[in-house]
């Protein structure tokens, strides 16, 4: 199988050094590290909106540089981290331009899983961080929701689950399992360990712009893997299926007493 991202040896100046992987379709990939390690910067690389100074990042065996932007958004679809709303359009309208639908109608796993509906009306500024995240998340899939039924879209979500409710947060992580297993291919980033081991199929762990472990993730959160990441204790137990990671104490503490 031949992978959908691929990125050798990609170097941006104090950013990210030397990163190296491959991402497959239908693979669902969750991007941990603290504040600083590069998550963000790495999206961009794969989204083909930030350009590396070294390296080559393919997407679906073509360098990213040579895809027309009118061909790579039908299928490929980013979301940055947000800014502060300026726009009063409702958010209906706000969602209508990024449907490829001549009359709009939100998609029923779309409103099954985010509850925007009920916010059509409402102006976008009008909104609390955690409602507009969601109206957010649902404008990105829209964008490519014809790719997404034929399960040929590339998804690309910079800390989506940011302000967002516990219920929703897991609602969206199960639509995310849902549309990798039908083809689809997901990057996130999180601040949530617990819900990328669990929900996920794959892990990348970033520290100071460097990849510290890659792959299944019961392999990559391992105590030694997560301490080194995070300065942080931890405790880690499988129980069935279950990856139950228990954050303790940040490391620096022990030496304040």
């Amino acid at each position: 199988m031949n992978p959908v991202i691929s990125l050798r040896d990609i170097y941006v100046k104090k950013r990210l050094t030397n990163i190296t992987l491959d991402i497959n379709q239908g693979d669902c990939v969750h991007i941990l590290g603290p504040n600083g390690a590069g998550k963000s910067t790495l999206l961009s690389i794969m989204a083909g909106v930030l350009a590396a100074e070294h390296g080559e990042a393919l997407l679906l065996e073509q360098p990213l540089h040579q895809w027309p932007l009118s061909v790579l958004s039908t299928f490929r679809t980013l979301l940055a981290q947000q800014s502060e709303a300026v726009f009063a359009v409702s958010v209906k309208e706000y969602l209508s331009f990024f449907s490829s639908e001549t009359v709009f109608e939100l998609p029923n796993l779309l409103e099954a899983t985010l509850e925007v509906t009920g916010f059509f009306p409402t102006p976008l500024n009008r909104l609390s961080g955690g409602e507009r995240q969601r109206v957010e998340i649902c404008r990105t899939l829209l964008q490519v929701w014809p790719a997404i039924k034929r399960g040929e879209a590339i998804l690309l979500l910079d800390e989506p689950l940011q302000g967002v409710d516990i219920r929703h947060q897991y609602a969206l992580m199960a639509l995310f399992q849902t549309l990798c297993n039908k083809g689809n291919t997901l990057v996130l980033s999180s601040h949530d360990i617990l819900l990328s081991a669990n929900y996920s199929n794959t892990v990348l762990l970033m520290k100071l712009g460097t990849s510290v472990s890659f792959g299944l993730p019961e392999s990559v959160l391992s105590v030694k893997n997560l301490e080194h990441t995070f300065d942080c204790h931890f405790a880690v137990n499988k129980r069935d299926d279950f990856l139950d990671i228990q954050v303790c104490a940040p490391i620096v503490l022990d030496q304040m007493w």
